[in-house]
């Protein structure tokens, strides 16, 4: 199998630099830095990726823009790059955005580099997966196989998460089953 190549987009060198030498670290892992999309360009186009690593608000373009001319590019050695994007903020518009460009995953800053780097393994494991060209409109990953699952909680609309408790399902279950509780 050969060694994939990660790219990191980045306007910081710092960020940059310090991304790839996470990525690096203990991993048969080729990692190429860039802090222009232009060159991140001219590279891809004698070289494939396995996966871009990217700030969403790059200098004058966002990832989004650099995922849309990736996978609208003829020219390219891998068009069909797995793309994370880094970002402080997940709006609703710029959600729209990734998933009309074909971005595979965002994640929120400030974040770990083993995180980033857990999430890049994931990812390399799982490999590309399939793409769809449906061009003009959308050339990216298969999103039509992520669809929500009945939701069997007791209380459907009840928040849950790792901070989130819930006094609602505990009064359900004890309504349910008072003699247990």
């Amino acid at each position: 199998m050969p060694i994939p190549t990660i790219a990191v987009l980045s306007n910081s060198p710092a960020l940059a630099s310090v991304l790839g030498a996470t990525l690096r670290r203990g991993h048969r892992w080729r990692v190429r830095e860039f802090c222009d999309h232009r060159a991140l360009g001219d590279y891809m186009r004698i070289a494939p990726l396995a996966l871009l690593v990217a700030d969403y608000d790059l200098e004058r373009v966002t990832a989004a823009d650099v995922a849309l001319s990736i996978r609208n590019s003829d020219d390219l050695a891998s068009r069909h790059v797995q793309i994370i994007a880094l970002s402080r903020t997940v709006d609703g518009e710029m959600r729209r955005r990734c998933v009309q460009a074909g971005i595979d995953e965002v994640i929120v800053k400030p974040m770990s580099p083993v995180y980033l780097e857990e999430r890049i393994a994931a990812r390399l494991g799982t490999g590309t997966g399939a793409y769809v060209n449906a061009e003009p409109y959308y050339v990216g990953p298969e999103r039509r196989n992520r669809i929500a699952l009945d939701d069997t909680r007791v209380i459907p609309v009840e928040r849950r998460g790792e901070n989130i408790v819930s006094f609602l399902a505990h009064k359900a279950m004890r309504e349910q089953r008072p003699d247990q509780i």
